[in-house]
């Protein structure tokens, strides 16, 4: 087949006949006088072309093909798919780096949060489990009604820790004379600690518990009590412990009972 040349000679697409579409180009009879021309399979049939474009584009055409069967550079290939393994690498590094990151916020999280809740439990504890000491003696609750401040109490005990009691109120401090257990049982109501000593305690004995109750402010009784059988005994509401002379624990028993009766009430001296 031979190409068709001429700058005056004009292909009239439209309406020509094609042949063999299955090739690149397709054959098309055009002149009249017998002579194929060919066009490629892409030509816009509705135009109208000079050979010589004709020509120039069939040559775009085989350009074209020739760089599409231009040989494959296989280091530059074997670099491609170095350059894109590298970025999938990456990426799956930075998936990784990213996961373990949450995985460290969750578990800071949780540990904060742990942490918190053991910090909230150690302040609450004591308010939520009172502390008690050893030893120290749980009796039976009696209630708490008030009497008239002229009637008196039968009380099972010398030193009672709950039950009926004056509707009066003592002051707080250290007393010469004995409480009456009626008001001692009204001030162990509002928070307080009474604290008992058999009358017959030596001076230097008695001196030492002044200055312990004189190391608190408020809400702290010492009274001679001459119905003990034992020579000091601490009591709180429902709590009471005997104690000897110079027991170091009996300011502990005032610091962990003081404040813990049904009512909370302040008891200057």
């Amino acid at each position: 087949m031979s190409d068709v040349r001429g700058e005056d000679a004009v292909v009239a697409i439209e309406g020509s006949r094609r042949v063999d579409m299955t090739g690149e180009w397709c054959t098309s009879l055009d002149f009249g006088d017998g002579r194929n021309t060919i066009a490629p399979r892409d030509v816009d049939w509705g135009r109208t072309l000079t050979v010589d474009q004709l020509n120039q584009e069939r040559s775009e055409v085989a350009k074209k093909r020739q760089r599409t069967n231009k040989p494959i550079d296989a280091r530059k290939q074997a670099e491609k798919r170095a350059r894109r393994d590298e970025r999938k690498a990456a990426e799956a590094q930075a998936k990784q780096q990213a996961a373990r990151r949450r995985q460290l916020k969750t578990a800071l999280i949780v540990v904060a949060g742990i942490a918190a809740v053991v910090v909230v439990g150690v302040l609450l504890y004591p308010r939520l489990v009172p502390q008690e000491l050893p030893g120290v003696i749980s009796p039976r609750n009696e209630g708490r009604t008030h009497v008239s401040s002229d009637e008196s109490v039968d009380y099972a005990t010398a030193t009672p820790t709950s039950g009926p009691h004056s509707a009066g109120a003592p002051r707080c401090g250290v007393l010469d004379q004995q409480l009456p257990p009626e008001l001692a049982v009204h001030a162990l109501e509002h928070g307080s600690v009474v604290i008992w000593y058999q009358p017959e305690l030596g001076g230097d004995e008695v001196g030492e518990l002044r200055a312990i109750v004189g190391r608190f402010d408020d809400r702290v009784i010492l009274s001679p009590n001459g119905q003990l059988d034992q020579p000091i005994v601490a009591t709180a509401w429902n709590r009471l412990k005997p104690y000897e002379p110079g027991d170091p624990e009996l300011e502990e028993f005032i610091e962990t009972y003081r404040g813990r009766g049904p009512e909370s009430v302040r008891c200057a001296y």
